[in-house]
Formats: structure tokens, sequence, C-alpha cells
């Protein structure tokens, strides 16, 4: 059974691909969602996450 803890890990490195990417393949927010395969009903908590990065 995976725990909290691994979950939150697992997003933080999948967010930082997602950032990763969108740097080097000049995707959008949006683009990098679809090419990682993020649920719909999951993407508003990513797309705060990503903007997070870019907000101070």
């Amino acid at each position: 059974m995976t725990n909290v803890a691994e979950i939150e890990a697992l997003d933080s490195g999948v967010i930082r691909n997602i950032l990763r990417s969108m740097t080097n393949e000049h995707w959008s927010v949006a683009e990098a969602l679809d090419e990682y395969d993020i649920p719909m009903d999951q993407r508003d908590e990513y797309e705060a996450q990503i903007e997070e990065c870019f907000i101070d």
C-alpha cells in the first residue's frame, strides 16, 4: 500500500520532470500535462503546484 509521503514524493518528481520538459521542449503547462498523461481531475492541483514554482 502506498503511503502519503510516497505519493507526495512521486508528485514532486513528476512536477520536476514537467518543469524540465517545459523548459527543454518549450511546452506550455497544458502540453506538458498532456504529455505526462496527468488525469483531468488532477490537473488543477498540478497547475497550482507548477504556478508556485514561478510566482514569488
